[in-house]
């Protein structure tokens, strides 16, 4: 286990971390329970994928909440042993309780995670007061660099607007912010009120070329929780990885036609059900076995994807080149 000095993490993390920390999926078993031969081929093939800086694990495309809490740290286990140092991996430890939360966290940082990402309470009743007293209950009792989360889809139900985001500027070990509200304007207000003192990350590659082009010293250079390097790229087609490259290395031009092309696989079998304020987790499981992955079913209360919903996208994959 690495040595945490608490005041280090916003440095060492803006410096280190890089290119896309791309979601897992959780394959299970038919009888349900979790296929850990599958989630270790799973990882092997999404380090391998082009563009892959490093992991993010327990997101919402993980399934945590169908998991006990057994076994989300088994999860944590298997996937941080199989990695084994080789990349960067950010933890999510999120839950209704702070308890549970630090309980997480101590974990995942106990058995190597890189940073640790808390949601704001996703039940009970949510204030701004209350949850800058949430995060600094967890930020109080453990070392590792943490990342919140800020998303005006409506499966998390709440909001952690910009000033709420610098209402906790004080935690020494929070390095970072996700923002997830799917508008420009939003993103743009947290880059300017916390952007150059903690990292604003975005899991969509619009927001991150828009980062590097209005807010060039103070957009890190990686993108969190991304799912699209596992449904609109391949390694015959590494769109991905060439945006990734092609804007970090300041070569705009190229980035924007490599946009061009992710994002118009990404509208049609992602973006639509972002809109809706949702993630398809079902579906997009489903869609990522083009790679090799494992998708296997998913645990209630998510159902299996609609066939014509399926069909429609494994369509529209075949004919931008992907082997569906």
């Amino acid at each position: 286990m690495r040595t945490i000095t608490r005041g280090d993490e916003r440095a060492r993390i803006r410096a280190s971390f890089s290119r896309y920390f791309t979601a897992l999926y959780t394959p299970f078993r038919p009888d349900g329970e979790i296929d850990e031969p599958a989630l270790r081929r799973n990882v092997e093939i999404t380090l391998d994928l082009p563009g892959v800086g490093g992991l993010s694990l327990n997101s919402v495309h993980q399934e945590f909440w169908t998991l006990t809490g057994d076994e989300r740290k088994r999860l944590t286990d298997v996937v941080l042993e199989t990695v084994n140092g080789r990349k960067p991996v950010i933890v999510g430890v999120s839950d209704p309780s702070a308890k549970n939360v630090v309980d997480f966290a101590r974990h995942a940082q106990a058995a190597g995670a890189s940073a640790i990402m808390v949601w704001p309470p996703y039940y009970g009743i949510k204030t701004a007061h209350g949850i800058k007293d949430f995060y600094e209950y967890v930020a109080g009792r453990v070392n590792i660099g943490m990342f919140v989360y800020s998303t005006t889809l409506s499966e998390l139900g709440f909001y952690l607007t910009p000033e709420m985001v610098a209402s906790l500027l004080d935690i020494e070990t929070l390095c970072g912010v996700h923002s997830s509200t799917m508008n420009f304007a939003s993103y743009a207000s947290m880059m300017e009120k916390v952007g150059d003192r903690i990292c604003v990350s975005t899991s969509l590659e619009e927001y991150f070329l828009f980062g590097k082009l209005c807010f060039p010293k103070i957009t890190p250079d990686f993108m969190m929780g991304s799912s699209r390097p596992l449904l609109t790229q391949s390694h015959a087609l590494p769109r991905c990885g060439e945006f990734v490259e092609a804007t970090l290395a300041g070569d705009f031009a190229l980035a924007s036609t490599k946009l061009r092309q992710i994002v118009n696989i990404a509208d049609k079998v992602q973006s639509r059900f972002f809109a809706a304020g949702y993630h398809h987790v079902a579906l997009f499981k489903q869609l990522s076995t083009h790679l090799g992955l494992v998708g296997g079913p998913v645990r209630p209360p998510m159902s299996p994807p609609m066939q014509s919903d399926l069909d429609e996208c494994l369509a529209i994959m075949k004919e931008a080149g992907l082997g569906v």
